[in-house]
């Protein structure tokens, strides 16, 4: 599995470098993806499901679209959420963090948002837990957006 981060939520985006087009991200995260032989991408953001749905479609490897999964909502009939729900915590931002911090820091390769402590506190975790890879890196690491939006 691996992780991608796109400036999520949790990012304190320090950097304007944080924000690649989307086909950029998609043509960097493609790349790794292909390089790590990996099936599916776990995707932390909290970018517009327009945004990720075109994200999705973009990640092609070998003619082959590579599958974005999320946490999943809240849903009773699948109880994956339990305990969180029984102790009141399932609408806690802080908790959803440590999720999906904990499920990134677990991946066979890591792609996180450059600036965010959100990816800086993953790489932590993967580097202590000695499960970082030799594909682990930040979002088109090495590149400027190709677009800049004027203004922003």
């Amino acid at each position: 599995m691996v992780y991608a981060s796109l400036c999520s939520e949790h990012s304190n985006a320090k950097q304007p470098s944080c924000f690649f087009p989307i086909p950029q991200a998609a043509e960097c995260i493609s790349r790794i993806v292909e390089r790590a032989s990996a099936p599916v991408i776990y995707l932390s953001t909290d970018a517009a499901e327009s945004e990720t749905g075109l994200l999705q479609s973009l990640i092609v490897v070998k003619g082959k679209v590579v599958p974005l999964v999320k946490r999943p909502a809240r849903n009773a009939a699948e109880k994956w959420d339990a305990l969180l729900y029984r102790a009141k915590i399932e609408d806690d931002n802080q908790v959803k963090a440590m999720l999906d911090k904990t499920i990134c820091a677990m991946s066979n390769v890591f792609i996180g948002a450059p600036g965010s402590t959100f990816t800086d506190d993953i790489l932590r975790l993967r580097k202590d837990w000695g499960s970082a890879s030799t594909c682990d890196e930040h979002l088109c690491q090495g590149e400027v957006p190709n677009f800049i939006a004027e203004g922003e």
